[in-house]
């Protein structure tokens, strides 16, 4: 299976799954061989999963079936199903008694600490609130005109980079610094 990318359009590179063309050879023209091939091998992998499902199923569960001949017939086998039949289903209570237990005490972990108490700190995150209120008003103007303007372009301009956010929030600092002295 082969992908190819669209490089027609410029944009296609933002947009690269929607733009994948798969193409497989077993769905095209010809490739015959390909195609015997391929629909063999799934053929004998299907049959080594049902041959044994067959003689388990044919041995164990189905052995006293009128119709029914198993394959074979020795009381280890059937006594070796029915112990990892009942081991399997212990593992299996076990794991969903676990998954529920544990996803209990998480909800409540939740609930109970992360509810009361703030995984940031509340102070800084006003303070950064603030500066960065001031930062808007000063190039976009008022925070009414911002609320109630439904669509605006910002010119490029005006783009808000990281480092001018980050010179935002080291003012704020270095003004709180000096408002404390």
């Amino acid at each position: 299976m082969k992908a190819n990318q669209d490089k027609a359009d410029p944009k296609s590179t933002d947009k690269k799954v929607e733009n994948t063309v798969f193409e497989d050879d077993f769905f095209e023209k010809g490739h015959f061989w390909l195609k015997l091939r391929t629909i063999v091998l799934t053929i004998i992998a299907w049959l080594g999963v049902i041959i044994p499902i067959y003689w388990t199923v044919t041995s164990t569960l189905l052995r006293n079936h009128k119709n029914v001949k198993p394959v074979w017939n020795y009381q280890e086998g059937v006594d070796t199903f029915y112990f990892l039949l009942k081991v399997f289903f212990l593992f299996f209570v076990g794991a969903t008694i676990f998954t529920v237990i544990m996803t209990l005490r998480s909800n409540r972990q939740i609930k109970d600490r992360y509810s009361q108490e703030f995984t940031y700190d509340f102070d800084a995150m006003l303070k950064k609130r603030r500066a960065l209120d001031k930062f808007y008003t000063a190039r976009f103007g008022p925070t009414t005109v911002r609320t109630v303007t439904k669509t605006y372009v910002v010119p490029a301009e005006k783009n808000i980079t990281k480092e001018e956010l980050n010179d935002v929030f080291k003012k704020e600092e270095t003004d709180e610094n000096r408002s404390n002295r």
